[in-house]
């Protein structure tokens, strides 16, 4: 690879500067902003959820200076530091959540 970068730097740095190019035109994925849930129904709808065994769908900003949000869809769990998990049904990839970041919570 290294020797394909010497003898070959302008093709190298053309290639890099179209990717960077396509990564940005490509508009991202807006997901729909639903309403942010008062910490008393939030509180109620994750005991809900913690108790039972179907699958969820949780609204989380993605971070709490910006109203950028992400969903999380599946089975939540709460380990023994308090800590709330969100596992995917398909993947069976655990997930943190921070409590704070939770906008929506649906339980389906």
């Amino acid at each position: 690879m290294q020797n394909y970068l010497i003898q070959h730097p302008i093709e190298f740095h053309i290639q890099r500067i179209v990717t960077l190019i396509k990564r940005f035109s490509i508009p991202k994925k807006r997901v729909p902003l639903k309403r942010q849930l008062s910490a008393d129904e939030l509180i109620a709808r994750l005991e809900l959820a913690l108790n039972s065994d179907t699958p969820t769908t949780i609204q989380v900003n993605s971070s709490l200076l910006n109203e950028e949000v992400f969903n999380l869809f599946g089975y939540i769990y709460q380990n023994n530091q308090g800590e709330i998990l969100i596992q995917s049904p398909k993947t069976h990839h655990m997930t943190f959540v921070l409590p704070g970041t939770i906008r929506h919570l649906s339980i389906h």
